[in-house]
């Protein structure tokens, strides 16, 4: 079997270090394969990998492709950037096994017979092993990652080169220096945050009090919204003009609370409150019309006593009740049940979940 293995596509910063791997396996590849028969219906077997690296778009699934000039197959894979981090030898021959197979698994079944693909498999299997064992005596590492930011933090540009000798101007865009190891991490959250974000909230404890600082979009402005749980707290309006300065200002309040300690709490760690009250069967269409504005009642006011948001309601089985979700249940029970007090939904009560 003739089989070759090589790379095609990676970056500057990954280059040395995925191509010291990536020739390792291939050498002991081409020599376990050529001993076993010829392929039957093609003379070549080439595996090609990319880096799947963070900056880039996420790879898609492995492929193949014959070359009839060539009489050769070749299967395309990506390899694990994660698997280059640190100066562990075996986890990176162990990601080109898994590259191998994920494109060993996209060759035709009409171009390799059920055998020869049990057969590549073993060997890929094989060579794997004896190459962990027999580490270089100096790892390639990988390099570090240049991004341009706007002042407030706001991804601009990725570069590969070297660090640039010119001073940022006051205001202008700034370079930031990403090491290896904060590279995965820091791609992953600028693809969360999708580059524009319309809202963000923030939380911390301070004593016996929960803060919340949030911001939003509306308009021609950004509003700021900051205090302590339970209370209204405090407006500023910031004017911005257009997307790329509203994320700005939005990326700028984050950073600023994140630095003061503040997190944003995830959707599964709210806790869940209902505001109910007891119908006779499953309620009259005046009564749907009334959880309605309910639900819209406690939407805004969950929002600007900064406790979180209404997430719909039900009726049925002689109750109706709106859902809320909230970052701490005893303050949000508190201070709804004061507000429904000298609301039109003074004959609802608050009350935990029973499921």
């Amino acid at each position: 079997m003739l089989i070759t293995m090589r790379m095609i596509t990676s970056t500057p910063d990954s280059h040395a270090a995925a191509e010291q791997t990536v020739e390792a396996f291939a050498a002991a590849l081409a020599q376990a394969g050529a001993p076993e028969a010829a392929f039957e219906k093609f003379g070549k077997l080439a595996f090609s990998f990319s880096m799947a690296h963070p900056a880039l778009q996420p790879p898609g699934k492995s492929r193949g492709s014959y070359w009839r000039d060539g009489d050769t197959f070749f299967a395309v894979g990506d390899l694990d950037y994660v698997a280059w981090l640190g100066d562990c030898w075996a986890l990176r021959v162990g990601a080109v096994a898994q590259a191998s197979q994920r494109a060993l698994a996209a060759v035709f079944q009409t171009r390799l017979s059920p055998e020869e693909r049990a057969t590549v498999a073993r060997l890929i299997e094989d060579v794997a092993e004896r190459v962990s064992d027999s580490p270089p005596g100096q790892l390639s590492p990988l390099g570090a990652v240049l991004v341009s930011e706007s002042e407030s933090g706001r991804w601009l540009s990725t570069s590969f080169s070297e660090l640039p000798t010119s001073v940022s101007v006051a205001g202008g865009p700034r370079t930031r220096v990403l090491q290896p190891a904060a590279v995965q991490a820091y791609f992953e959250t600028l693809r969360a945050a999708d580059q524009s974000p319309q809202m963000v909230k923030f939380h911390k404890r301070q004593g016996q009090a929960l803060l919340y600082w949030e911001a939003w979009i509306d308009g021609r402005s950004v509003v700021e919204h900051a205090g302590v749980c339970g209370e209204r707290g405090v407006v500023s309006r910031h004017h911005a003009e257009g997307p790329d300065r509203q994320a700005d200002v939005i990326l700028a309040i984050a950073a600023a609370a994140r630095t003061d300690g503040y997190e944003a709490i995830p959707e599964e760690r709210l806790a869940t409150l209902l505001v109910a009250k007891e119908i006779s069967g499953s309620g009259t269409r005046a009564d749907l019309e009334r959880r309605h504005a309910l639900e819209d009642y406690l939407n805004t006011l969950t929002g600007w006593l900064g406790l979180g948001h209404c997430d719909g309601g039900s009726s049925g089985s002689g109750s109706m009740e709106a859902v809320c979700l909230v970052v701490d249940y005893a303050i949000a029970a508190k201070a709804i049940a004061r507000d429904l007090t000298s609301s039109p939904f003074n004959d609802f009560t608050v009350r935990r979940p029973s499921w």
